[in-house]
């Protein structure tokens, strides 16, 4: 008695010291009252007579214009709660002013830290008087509406930390009460906003909360797509944690949703992109959830399942050391909601690169999950998956790829093999190409791959694949999958003789020809439009690989298929420029391939045409190539000295000479100079004997070109005569003077050449028939010697030092069939020239230690 009596004289007294407009007192007050005196008592039922004399005094604390006589009251009032029985009584007086204080429309509590101790104060209260199936009455319903309106205000509260713990408090609330069903839909817009947060775990909080709102809303299904539709942008968020949460709340909706089988398709991407999660920890948890929804599944449809378990075995060519295969329900669960392929490939063509990427890694593990019942929708897939595979970023490219390749492995051959024929002839993309390239490639159907070869192979000559020459990548990925189709034979003795067995049917002409040749079109074209290019020689040494995988001998290649493919060059007939597709063709096959006598005449016809017809810039570029070509003359053609000059004469004569005629305008001026340079490289190019037999043929041409007005085409013309053997008289005569005048030419490489050309001057008396006109001609020649020697005496005191040394060798050679000249006009020359030393060097044999 004594100690109630001392109770309630303290319970007033504290109500009295609570109300005094001293601040410091009320504080003195609340902090005696917990500390020293709520903490000691011990029964309810006196806990519960001091709560019923002291509740007003308190709350009305709560609304103190002092914030810390605000937060003794609520801490106060905590421990007081904490010692009540589960009465719901006393529910009815706190929360109400729990919702007054930070319930409402404005901010009333401006303090974030007491806003978030009245919000932990509302958490326990929750927790306290949790019922979760209603067994005790549901204390929570008569105050549930505030509540929840203080939970509406504060999930957007600006105090990141109020906004966590509003978010706990659903959570908590989920577990308390079965009534949150009854306005679950009313914090779903709330919890949303969170989702933007910048802290990653108010984002996680958010993403928690909304699965289990998601759970209590039982008749608004659009509300849980929306959910749905908020949270899977967070699984491209940069926080692993976060990702994971999205993951987590798929997979508990798996389990849990009402109606969820009807959402599966909605909550695959969020339990299926954290599958392809670049962190392990967030791969390896949500795995382990995802088999957990799929046992469920599993002894939901054991019926069906077990069957099916009882004969599946793993498919051929299944890529086990790098992807594990789901289990059996798993499988099933996708199999069963395809559905979410039409979401994932409207995701596949934003214009967001990572909406893109991860789209693209969903697919995968779709492909994965769903196997062969994919099939159907292949063709659906196809040309958004074509897209992704020639897309601007290297990491959606590769994503793409490894889903053509599983689809190669796992879907139905005949399905994609069909369809991806029809619509690479329709759209030959490099995207196309690249899809099918990897289809064939992985395909493990290997009866069907070699029916189809011929096919495929056919589509590689459609001018708009093979003649794709502005495209280095796209040549690229047409050469390697001739290489994958070159590969077919491999596993017989010999690969050209099983390409051999295979034909290609082509529409345009009926005809019949090898894959060899098939594949030798294609691959010699790209190595055409590669050839001379710095920046793709890596392309044109993969293209002669591929060839050297059809044959070893890529000359023999050459004679048996290159005649084929220079008859099947089009519109040779139009007026082409150096730019035209058809001559760019033709030159890069004339320098790579050069000059063979089985296709000799062909080839000669093709360049004729194209000759006869190109502008100005293409016949440039058909010399240029056939300038090339003839460098590798001898190397190609090994024929006796009569074939090579027969086939040498017919070449020239047709195409060549005609355009050495001199005509006005600087595109003929172009076009004559690099006809010269056909000379200039047969002279390199072209066994001496044959060229000589060839050159007096040319010579009153020539020796006209070498005053040409254009500096190219008189060097070109001096290299032509390089190499210069022993001529007849006439023929001399038409070239020393017009040679000796180019040692005053205003080009540098000129003057040298001619220097060089005059030491070749070499007289060929072996046809004449007498001697008396043996030494008439002799005679003849000397005099026309002297003077070109005299001049090339005046020369050796130019200061060009090349210049010099170059008159110096051609004199010394002179000097072996014209000793005596040479030694008479070097002693008319005064000791005190400066080349007198020089010349004394030659006549008295001494050049090599010179």
């Amino acid at each position: 008695m004594a100690f109630e009596e001392d109770g309630k004289s303290y319970v007033e007294s504290f109500c009295t010291a609570i109300q005094n407009p001293d601040r410091m007192v009320r504080q003195r007050a609340l902090k005696n009252f917990e500390q020293n005196y709520i903490r000691n008592v011990e029964t309810t039922e006196e806990v519960s007579r001091i709560f019923d004399d002291i509740y007003l005094h308190i709350l009305r604390c709560y609304s103190d214009r002092f914030e810390s006589v605000r937060i003794l009251a609520v801490t106060a009032l905590d421990t007081l709660l904490a010692k009540l029985p589960t009465n719901d009584y006393y529910l009815e007086y706190v929360i109400p002013v729990l919702q007054k204080r930070i319930g409402q429309a404005e901010t009333i509590e401006e303090s974030e830290e007491l806003r978030l101790q009245l919000l932990e104060q509302l958490e326990a209260l929750v927790i306290k008087y949790r019922d979760p199936d209603g067994s005790r009455g549901d204390p929570l319903l008569k105050v549930f509406d505030n509540v929840v309106d203080v939970l509406i205000k504060t999930l957007r509260d600006p105090y990141p930390a109020a906004q966590k713990k509003s978010c706990d408090i659903v959570a908590a609330l989920a577990e308390a009460t079965p009534s949150l069903r009854y306005r679950a839909e009313a914090l779903v817009a709330p919890a949303k906003s969170i989702l933007v947060h910048r802290h990653s775990a108010n984002r996680i909080a958010a993403i928690e909360t909304l699965g289990i709102l998601s759970l209590h809303i039982l008749s608004n299904g659009d509300l849980v797509s929306e959910i749905i539709m908020a949270i899977s942008p967070l699984l491209m968020d940069d926080v692993p944690f976060v990702r994971r949460a999205c993951g987590r709340v798929g997979c508990l909706l798996m389990q849990k949703l009402r109606d969820r089988y009807s959402f599966f398709h909605r909550l695959l991407p969020l339990v299926l992109n954290c599958l392809s999660d670049e962190t392990v920890e967030v791969r390896e948890d949500i795995n382990k959830r995802w088999k957990e929804a799929g046992e469920l599944y599993y002894r939901e449809n054991e019926t069906e399942l077990s069957k099916v378990a009882l004969i599946e075995k793993l498919p051929s060519g299944y890529p086990d050391d790098r992807y594990t295969r789901p289990t059996l329900p798993c499988r099933a669960i996708v199999q069963r909601s395809l559905r979410v392929v039409n979401l994932v490939l409207h995701e596949m063509e934003e214009w967001k690169e990572n909406i893109r990427l991860h789209a693209t890694k969903l697919l995968k593990q779709i492909v994965l999950h769903a196997e062969r019942s994919l099939s159907t929708m292949f063709l659906d897939i196809n040309p958004v998956l074509t897209k992704a595979c020639m897309d601007t970023e290297i990491a959606i490219v590769s994503e793409a790829l490894s889903v053509c390749e599983l689809m190669g492995i796992l879907l139905d051959y005949e399905t994609w093999s069909e369809h991806v024929l029809s619509e690479f002839r329709k759209f030959p993309t490099i995207g196309q190409l690249r899809c099918m390239c990897k289809l064939y490639a992985s395909s493990v159907y290997e009866e069907g791959k070699r029916k189809n070869v011929r096919q495929f192979a056919a589509l590689l000559l459609d001018p708009n694949v093979c003649h794709n020459h502005m495209d280095p990548v796209y040549q690229r990925e047409l050469l390697n999958f001739c290489t994958i189709l070159a590969t077919i034979g491999q596993d017989r003795e010999l690969l050209s003789a099983a390409l051999e067995e295979i034909t290609v049917s082509e529409s345009k002409e009926g005809e019949q020809q090898s894959l060899e040749r098939t594949l030798y079109t294609v691959v010699l074209k790209v190595v055409a439009f590669c050839s001379g290019m710095e920046e793709k020689v890596e392309i044109h040494e993969l293209g002669l690989s591929v060839l050297r995988q059809l044959d070893g001998n890529v000359d023999r290649l050459h004679r048996h298929h290159l005649a084929s493919v220079l008859n099947k060059i089009e519109h040779l007939e139009s007026e082409n420029s150096n730019a035209n597709t058809s001559i760019l063709l033709l030159c890069g096959i004339v320098s790579e391939c050069g000059f063979q006598e089985l296709y000799f005449d062909t080839m000669k016809q093709t360049i004729g045409k194209a000759l006869s017809h190109a502008t100005p810039e293409g016949k440039v570029k058909l010399f240029s190539a056939i300038s090339l070509a003839m460098l590798s003359w001898s190397a190609n053609n090994q024929q006796p000295k009569d074939v090579q000059f027969s086939l040498l004469k017919t070449f020239t004569d047709d195409l060549i000479a005609p355009h050495l005629i001199w005509t006005v305008g600087r595109s003929a001026e172009s076009v004559r100079a690099m006809s010269t340079a056909c000379f200039a490289s047969m002279a390199q190019g072209v066994n001496n004997d044959v060229y000589m037999s060839l050159l007096p043929s040319y010579i009153n041409v020539l020796s006209g070109l070498i005053d040409d007005n254009c500096i190219a085409t008189r060097a070109y013309t001096l290299k032509a005569l390089i190499h210069l053997e022993a001529l007849d008289f006439e023929s001399l005569k038409l070239v020393a003077f017009p040679i000796m005048s180019r040692l005053d030419d205003p080009s540098g490489e000129v003057r040298e050449l001619a220097a060089i050309c005059l030491g070749r001057l070499r007289l060929d008396v072996t046809t004449i028939a007498t001697l008396s006109d043996r030494q008439a001609l002799e005679a003849r020649w000397q005099d026309i010697l002297q003077q070109i020697l005299s001049v090339m005496f005046l020369h050796l005191e130019h200061p060009e030092i090349k210049l010099r040394s170059a008159i110096f060798g051609s004199l010394k050679r002179l000097y072996i069939d014209n000793r005596d000249l040479i030694k008479r006009l070097s002693e008319e020359v005064s000791l005190g020239c400066s080349y007198r030393k020089d010349l004394d060097t030659i006549v008295t044999g001494k050049a090599e230690s010179e």
